[in-house]
Order: structure tokens, then sequence, then C-alpha cells
């Protein structure tokens, strides 16, 4: 019989981290020109799966993979099962185990996933964690790794410790958890005393924020749990590497990237080391670092830490940016504007005409992605120049790298699953579909947490299982909008007539399409 834990009492309810998706963890270690293995049938071990919600995807996005998830909690591990059986998923299966009892004959995995394991389990289980990565980690496998960091985790602590001493005054989970948040609003202050102890109340308030944001689980697990325990990053390598284990990158890439620094910043950091653990460490001094994301890979692989822009000719590329005018022209003299999807505050000059038309093509595609051979010949018919050409090769993908270092375009190796324009009978993924049945949070084809609050762009995501036309659901809206289910402002049922409304329900069919499509839930 199980024992239960604080996990089965307060759950902690799973999402995708896009981080964590292998073709990420593939892409990465293609630049750094370790040979990984081929994605699309890779074998992916994920330790403290929780619910599946991160491998469920995952499993979904890559159907010839297969997939095991692993969690001591057997609450989440039911949880989870279920969906998949709701599912029909095949290539996954979720064990409730303790990591403690895997050994060597447990098989080998292309790619280990350990998210927010790592500094919230005693030292012997992370030993262990590390044993796995060794012994059961795939020869030119990848393994990711998130832990909390120090430096910026002693002021993460810091308030932790405050939190932590207040609320233990308290018997109750739910005291405590009310207890903690009122002390730190307490101590914080209103925004207006933010001058009164200067950067200590900064730090107050920023935490408070973050904490504001968290839900009573999160608050729980993240901070209020006894064991919490960030580690330099020269301090987890050097654990790592006790098991035969080097760094390969972040899985976030600009953040191991120098460049992103002043010249002078870098000259100073070459002149402390050549190390490139070193190196890192010393960023993280420089950032304030409180989180890492890191992947490894075995000792034996030769790497020499720079991202090859050449291997970017294998990769499928996009990017939220499109240019501000959509009749820009590439070749016009002068720099474009290019602003981002969704219309965040932000825009982005570009002069080269290469680089405008990259960006261009790029834009119309999104959230698709473009193969990086279509991009180069698209690109070199629009600005005229010679095609096929190593030097054009070399200039787009030594900008692609530094777009990729500046987190303005993503890199894939597979291509993307989804469509934006929707058939004549729309499928939408089905754990979208099943999600949307109860939340607001739905899951993507991009491996991320998305909103849908739009109560007919939910009701017709349950009804997208590629078996309705659009006259039938042209129909179904009609239908809801008659029974009052649902109410569009541009319709007064008592005086549209049965062709009005039904005029209105293929206008709101299109629109709820096109909106499903943007957000990348529409299968191809």
């Amino acid at each position: 019989m199980t024992t239960p834990t604080i996990y089965d009492a307060i759950p902690y309810p799973g999402k995708p981290f896009p981080q964590t998706h292998p073709d990420l963890l593939g892409t990465l270690a293609t630049l750094y020109g370790l040979a990984s293995p081929n994605v699309s049938t890779c074998r992916v071990l994920e330790i403290g799966c929780g619910d599946g919600f991160n491998l469920i995807p995952i499993a979904l996005s890559l159907p010839s993979a297969s997939c095991l998830g692993i969690d001591l909690v057997a609450t989440g591990i039911t949880k989870g099962n279920a969906v998949i059986q709701q599912l029909g998923l095949k290539n996954i299966t979720l064990r409730q185990l303790d990591m403690l009892e895997i050994n060597p004959d447990f098989g080998q995995f292309d790619y280990i996933i350990a998210h927010g394991i790592y500094s919230w389990i005693p030292e012997n289980v992370r030993n262990k964690l590390l044993s796995i990565c060794k012994e059961n980690l795939a020869q030119n496998g990848v393994a990711y790794i998130s832990y909390n960091a120090y430096p910026g985790g002693h002021l993460r602590n810091m308030v932790r410790d405050m939190m932590r001493y207040h609320s233990e005054k308290h018997d109750s989970l739910e005291q405590k958890l009310l207890q903690a948040r009122a002390l730190l609003e307490f101590v914080a202050g209103p925004e207006t005393d933010a001058h009164l102890n200067g950067s200590y109340q900064a730090v107050l308030q920023s935490e408070r924020n973050r904490i504001r944001a968290y839900t009573d689980n999160s608050l729980y697990h993240d901070d209020l749990l006894d064991c919490n325990a960030p580690v330099y990053f020269s301090e987890f390598m050097a654990h790592a590497g006790q098991y035969g284990l080097q760094y390969l990158t972040e899985a976030v890439f600009a953040e191991s990237q120098t460049d992103l620094y002043p010249p002078e910043v870098i000259d100073v950091l070459n002149q402390i080391s050549n190390s490139i653990i070193e190196k890192e460490q010393y960023m993280d001094f420089i950032r304030g670092r409180r989180f890492r994301q890191t992947l490894l890979c075995h000792e034996a692989q030769e790497l020499d830490h720079t991202p090859h822009a050449e291997n970017i000719v294998d990769l499928y590329i996009g990017s939220f940016l499109r240019p501000e005018f959509p009749d820009s022209d590439p070749n016009a003299q002068g720099s474009l504007n290019f602003i981002r999807h969704n219309n965040v505050e932000g825009a982005f000059s570009i002069d080269n005409p290469l680089f405008k038309s990259a960006f261009i093509q790029l834009g119309r595609a999104w959230p698709n992605t473009i193969q990086f051979s279509k991009l180069l010949d698209e690109v070199v018919i629009e600005c005229n120049v010679k095609q096929d050409t190593q030097e054009n090769i070399k200039i787009l993908t030594e900008m692609l790298l530094a777009a990729y270092a500046g987190g303005l375009v993503e890199f894939y190796s597979l291509p993307s699953r989804f469509v934006v324009q929707s058939g004549e009978y729309p499928i939408a993924s089905p754990l979208a579909r099943l999600q949307s049945a109860e939340s607001t949070s739905l899951t993507n084809l991009k491996h991320s947490s998305i909103k849908i609050e739009d109560p007919i762009d939910r009701l017709l995501l349950q009804l997208l299982d590629g078996s309705r036309d659009k006259a039938i659901l042209i129909h179904e809206i009609s239908e809801w909008i008659v029974s009052g289910k649902v109410s569009i402002p541009q319709c007064d049922v008592k005086f549209a007539n049965a062709d009005q409304i039904r005029d209105i329900a293929a206008e709101q069919l299109e629109l709820s399409l096109n909106k499903l499509g943007s957000s990348a839930l529409l299968l191809a």
C-alpha cells in the first residue's frame, strides 16, 4: 500500500514546459555539434512527472516516440493515466515509482527530463537522480535538470525563511498559506513605501509580486516545504561531474550566451578564465540568477561549447515578428520596423534586405515554421540575389543564430504538426478538446500553456474531432445562439430571423477557427 505524501494532500497540477520538449533538447544538441538521437522516434524518461501534463502532450506530438513517466505520488499518476486512456495514447506509460528503485536494467533513454526536482529532494535522492542520468542515458543522449540557483536564491530564501517562520505558528495548511501571504504583504508594504528601505524594500516587493501570482499549491511546494536547496552552478556541475556528466548548455539558449553582454564585460570574463563553467558562474554573479535549466550529456562526448551556425540548415525556423506594415518591401531603402504578432509593445528595426525578407517570410508563416532551405529560396528570390551561394547561407545562418540568442526566432528539428487555416472538417488537438470542457487553460501544439476564455471558442473546440464539416458546425453555433447558451453582441435573437442567425454563426465560426489556428490548436 502506497504511503500518502504531502503531494496527495496538496496536489501540484502539471503543465507543459516548452523548454523540456525533446525537439528543443535535440535542436540545442545539434547546434553544439552533438549527434543527438532522432527526436521523432526517441525514448523519453520524465522523473517526477506528477500528473503527466508535461509528458502527455510530448507523447501526443511524437506518436513514434516512447515515453515513460515516474513519480512517487500515486494521486497524480492515477489522474494522468485516466487522461491517457481517454486520449487513447499507446506510446506513453506513467508509473508510481520511487526513483531510488531505478537501476541500469531499467533501460536506456535518449532524453531524461527532471523539472523542479533537484532542489526539492534530499541529498541521497539528488545523488540518485544524477546516477540515473549516468546509467540510463543513451550514449549520445541529453538530460534536462532544473534547480534553484545562487546567488539569486539567497534573496528568495530570505523571504522563504520569513514566511516559514511565521506560518509554522499555525496548525492547518489553510492557515499556513494564508499567514505566509499575509506576512509578506505586511513586510513588503505598499508600492508607495518603496523608498523607505531602498533596495531591501524593492526585493521584498518583487518577491511579494511573485507570490501573488502563485496558486496556494505552488506557494506551498515551491516555498514552504522543508526541503529547498539552491546551489551555485559550479557546485551543481561538480556534482554532475562525479557521475561522468558534462555541461552542454542551458535549455533557454539566450541564457548561456555571453555575446549579449557589453564587450568590456566579455573581455573581463575572458581574462578571469577560459573555463566555460567558471564563465557561466560569473555570469550568474552578474545577473543574480536564481533558477537554472541545465542540459547535460556524457563526458565522453566531444564538445567545444560553440554553437555552430552551419547546423541551422537542417532546422525549421519560426518567429513571432511581423513587419509593422503588411506590404513592406524588403528591397526598399532604409530600415523596416518589425513588431510582435500579439502587438505586445516593442519594435525591432532591420536594415539588411536578406534579413528583412527572412523576417517577412517568417511573419507570414507564424505560428508555423519554415524549413531553412525553403526560407533561403524565398529570400534570395525576393531579394534577387544569386541563389544557393555559400555566402548567402553563411550570412543567413549567422543572422538567425544571433536572432535565436536574442529570443527573436525559434528553432525546431521537426516540422510543425498544426495548421493555421482549417480544412472543411476541422480537427483540434485532442488534449485541448478534453481540457476545454473544464478549464480555460489549455496545452497547444507548440507545447505551451495558453488561455482560451471565450465560451464559444471552448464549446467549439469540443466539437472539432474531424467528424463535423463547417455546415454542421454553423448549425451548432446557431442552436447555441437561439437557445441562449452563448451570447454574441451583434446578434439580438429577438429581432433576428433564421437566415440572419445562420450568417452570424458562419461569421463566428470563421472568427473562432482563425483564433484557434493562430493559437496552434488545429491539427494538420
